[in-house]
């Protein structure tokens, strides 16, 4: 595990106050959230500024555990709305980093 990569997954792990039961599931987590952003990057191998925005995706994730599937949740008059995929805030910074793909015009 690259030092960056081992350096966010323990922040993650503050940040979400996490429990010695729960370390494997925040674990599989980033580890998702490193998927994700190779997968919209279209890249292969992690860089070290990247770590960060799989961080964020990961605290996005845990935090949403338990309204999966959900778009849209109203509760006693209150309403909430969840982004699907990649957040819009972590998706524009991520932009930097995304390879183009050649495409054919026929």
């Amino acid at each position: 595990m690259s030092d960056e990569k081992s350096k966010q997954l323990t922040a993650l792990k503050r940040l979400t106050s996490e429990e010695d039961n729960d370390a494997v599931l925040i674990a599989d987590l980033y580890d998702d959230a490193i998927t994700e952003v190779l997968d919209y990057t279209n890249r292969d191998k992690m860089q070290d500024g990247m770590y960060v925005y799989a961080k964020k995706i990961a605290k996005v994730a845990f935090n949403q555990l338990d309204v999966e599937g959900e778009t849209a949740r109203t509760e006693g008059g209150v309403v909430q709305n969840f982004e699907l995929g990649i957040p819009t805030s972590i998706r524009s910074k991520l932009n930097r980093y995304r390879i183009a793909k050649v495409r054919s015009l026929y």
